[in-house]
């Protein structure tokens, strides 16, 4: 998919309202061209030749991620010291805070007096113009983005092969391999085929695979930052039954998390990344099982690595070992060793 494509895409997620989940997948698959071969670089270490080996493909949180500023959650932190700022100087903030105070009381069925009402706005006057407690209100928004990393599990693809960057950067600077997967192979996909495979997570809810969208512009995520701010103070406080309450004033947040995974910086472009997600709550590890459909050794890859990965990924049911180089034209080429 080019650029174009992914816009496409990306302007569709965001048009996604969340009512109909079934619906909302049917448009969205709709903008989504997945390649007929896609590629995972890999380092030369122990967990990667594991992983060859039993033909596991492990999902990795955001908050790993080498990159900081993928999976960012903007939080629009100026507008919140705003919203602080006309708190203490609004005259009508009491009126404004009165009216949602008892609109808040009424959907937990909580009854006060006026006289209680007008004592809990002047408390929430006096704390919420605070400095440390205005500090603290924003530091808790800036922390809540670690929060949400570590439940944020993908694994990363690019269409390109051949990719120099992406070979330097994962790949050990050409002394490790890269994984083509045949995504029109089904045979390969070993999952949902096993009988451990009743009692996984990711048999139960499947994975997605998205392309990933390159822009400047930034996705504001604080609505979601904010719902899932009140979510993790109330499961601290054990007040999970106000969850309702607060999901019926946020209103649908189903593709937020997409969305923030989904979007890097235009400089990242020709990485042509794809991301395989998984749509629910998991606990580590969390994996696929998905013979590749083949192994490109690196450049620079001693003789004995090659070997190594040649006989595990043969072993591994792999039938195709190709060797990079560099061709006549100057360019990253591959040619077939077996």
């Amino acid at each position: 998919m080019n650029n174009n494509n992914r816009q496409v895409f990306w302007k569709t997620l965001c048009s996604l309202d969340g009512k109909d989940i079934k619906k909302d997948c049917e448009v969205l698959g709709k903008t989504i061209k997945i390649p007929k071969y896609l590629y995972r670089y890999r380092p030369m270490d122990m967990k990667s030749i594991e992983a060859l080996r039993f033909n596991k493909m492990y999902f990795s949180t955001a908050n790993y991620y080498d990159d900081p500023f993928d999976t960012f959650i903007n939080v629009d932190i100026r507008g919140m010291k705003d919203f602080f700022g006309i708190i203490k100087t609004d005259v009508d903030i009491p009126l404004k805070a009165e009216q949602l105070i008892k609109n808040f009381l009424d959907m937990m069925s909580v009854s006060l007096t006026d006289a209680e009402i007008a004592g809990v706005l002047s408390s929430l006057k006096n704390i919420m113009t605070d400095k440390t407690f205005v500090n603290f209100c924003i530091g808790y928004f800036r922390d809540i983005r670690n929060e949400i990393k570590k439940d944020t599990w993908s694994v990363c693809f690019s269409e390109n092969g051949f990719n120099e960057t992406l070979w330097l950067k994962y790949a050990e600077q050409y002394k490790g391999f890269a994984l083509r997967y045949d995504m029109e192979n089904t045979d390969n996909l070993l999952c949902n085929k096993q009988e451990k495979c009743l009692k996984c997570g990711i048999a139960q809810y499947g994975t997605l695979l998205y392309p990933i969208y390159y822009s400047n512009e930034k996705y504001n995520a604080t609505r979601f930052a904010q719902y899932m701010a009140i979510c993790t103070m109330l499961q601290k406080s054990g007040n999970i039954k106000y969850k309702q309450q607060i999901d019926s004033v946020f209103g649908s947040l189903v593709w937020e998390r997409e969305r923030i995974m989904l979007i890097k910086k235009e400089c990242h472009k020709y990485d042509e990344e794809w991301r395989m997600v998984v749509p629910c709550y998991m606990t580590s590890p969390v994996m696929r099982e998905w013979i590749p459909d083949a192994v490109i050794l690196g450049l620079r890859m001693e003789d004995n690595e090659k070997n190594l990965i040649t006989d595990i990924a043969k072993r591994a049911g792999i039938k195709n070992i190709y060797q990079s180089f560099i061709n006549d034209d100057g360019e990253l080429d591959a040619y077939l060793l077996n």
